[in-house]
């Protein structure tokens, strides 16, 4: 899909990502969108992997702090995970990059 010169896609929330990751499995996305979900699912990994990973450094041990350390792990896992041909398996891939970045989510509050 092509947009005219000059006028912008609108960018989906990370609630937005989210919803429509958790429920690739289910839904069945085009191979486009799965590449999409894909990419956009990554990016905001990215953006909010070192703002939790600057929060364990700043807080005690704790539970808080092993949730934050859980989540960091997580997302660095799934994010060493390509996107494979098969349609089922990058749905299943992208759900889990959901999931990550979902529990990221919940602990910076991003909305974005």
């Amino acid at each position: 899909m092509s947009s005219p010169r000059g006028t912008a896609l609108p960018t989906p929330t990370i609630c937005e990502v989210i919803e429509e990751a958790l429920s690739a499995p289910r839904d069945y996305p085009t191979p486009e969108r799965l590449r999409y979900l894909y990419a956009a699912a990554r990016l905001a990994i990215q953006r909010l992997t070192p703002i939790v990973a600057a929060q364990v450094e700043d807080s005690a041990p704790g539970p808080e702090r092993a949730s934050r350390e859980r989540a960091v792990d997580e997302a660095e896992a799934v994010m060493r995970e390509g996107l494979s041909p098969s349609p089922l398996a990058a749905s299943l891939t992208i759900s889990a990059l959901g999931r990550a970045l979902w529990g990221l989510h919940q602990i910076t509050g991003a909305d974005r």
